[in-house]
């Protein structure tokens, strides 16, 4: 009797033990399913925090390089591609605030992929509002040379009458500017040589002056590594619409016998013979003191440090043609954030 009831006791006592060690089993597993997503959400949430804030670098990156290097007609839709993300921008203009200047709204869009979740990327935005320099060259002189003395001689001229008219474009035929500016002494062989509103004007402050005066980044636009249309070589202008006036730029020491329309930049010395021929503008570093051609534009040389002849005299013709500006200026013009607007938008 006693061993049947041991026995008993004994498979009682075993069941017990089986149900708890299920049941251990049981809790040690829930724990470890807690913890496992615990820790998982935990990874998941530093993971996304840590593509969230990648995606706002990438879009922050990509309105910032989209704004330094726009140059000319600015296009709807840019795609970059940045580190582990994409940025998209996108601008659309508000408002024109004058005939030279408009005020956009520039957006950008930053992803990063994720490879756990590929059809989910971190996605973050940033816009800003800013100025469009549409037409940003100032008309301030036929020709502007910074260097000390400026003598237009053997049969140049420096004229800021207006050779265009309004068949040409809505702005031609408009008032007369300057025809030649230099730092302390601007003369002429004859009082024909050189007209304009004033004919001549000096201006004291020097290089640094006349540079930040015209309008430009020479700094942005003779960079070799910044983009232009063409590099040391011309376009087949016969290839190109009418209205296209190309950014073409120039290194070292120039001797020019071609001709042309656009933005010349050179950036170097600009020594031009009589075969040259010019539709727009004129940007040069240096200009060489026997200038020779033709520039139915405007001309400015001595930019970025004086001139490295302190006496230039000119024999090139340069009559100013305001629609050949406005539409050279045209290719130059760029992005300026507004100050305080960068914002992140929700």
């Amino acid at each position: 009797m006693r061993s049947a009831r041991a026995m008993e006791r004994g498979a009682s006592e075993g069941g017990f033990v089986l149900a708890l060690v299920v049941f251990m089993l049981f809790a040690i597993a829930v724990a470890s399913a807690t913890g496992y997503l615990v820790v998982s959400s935990e990874f998941m949430l530093g993971r996304h925090s840590r593509d969230g804030a990648e995606a706002l670098t990438v879009a922050r990156a990509g309105l910032e390089r989209f704004v330094s290097e726009t140059m000319g007609v600015l296009p709807d839709t840019t795609t970059y591609a940045l580190g582990n993300g994409v940025a998209v921008v996108t601008t659309r203009r508000v408002y024109e605030e004058d005939g030279q200047t408009h005020i956009y709204y520039v957006r950008s869009e930053g992803t990063v992929d994720d490879i756990f979740t590929p059809g989910t990327p971190a996605r973050r935005v940033v816009g800003a509002y800013a100025t469009h320099h549409w037409r940003p060259v100032e008309h301030h002189a036929a020709v502007m040379i910074g260097a000390d003395a400026l003598s237009v001689e053997g049969g140049g001229q420096a004229h800021g009458i207006d050779y265009s008219t309004a068949l040409d474009c809505a702005e031609g035929g408009g008032p007369r500017i300057v025809g030649a500016i230099a730092r302390l002494s601007v003369t002429g062989q004859s009082p024909s040589d050189i007209q304009g509103s004033p004919p001549t004007r000096t201006w004291a402050g020097g290089w640094s002056a006349i540079s930040d005066s015209i309008g430009v980044r020479w700094d942005v636009i003779s960079d070799p590594n910044f983009p232009v249309d063409f590099e040391n070589t011309l376009p087949s202008f016969g290839a190109l619409p009418a209205d296209s006036f190309p950014v073409i730029r120039y290194t070292g020491w120039v001797n020019a016998s071609f001709s042309g329309r656009g933005v010349l930049l050179v950036d170097g010395v600009f020594d031009p013979n009589s075969s040259f021929s010019w539709d727009g503008i004129v940007l040069a570093r240096h200009i060489d003191d026997a200038a020779q051609g033709q520039i139915d534009g405007m001309l400015v040389a001595g930019l970025e440090e004086p001139n490295m002849y302190s006496s230039v005299g000119l024999s090139i013709d340069v009559k100013y043609h305001a629609c050949n500006v406005y539409a050279a200026s045209e290719s130059l013009s760029y992005l300026e954030l507004m100050p305080h607007t960068v914002h992140e938008v929700n």
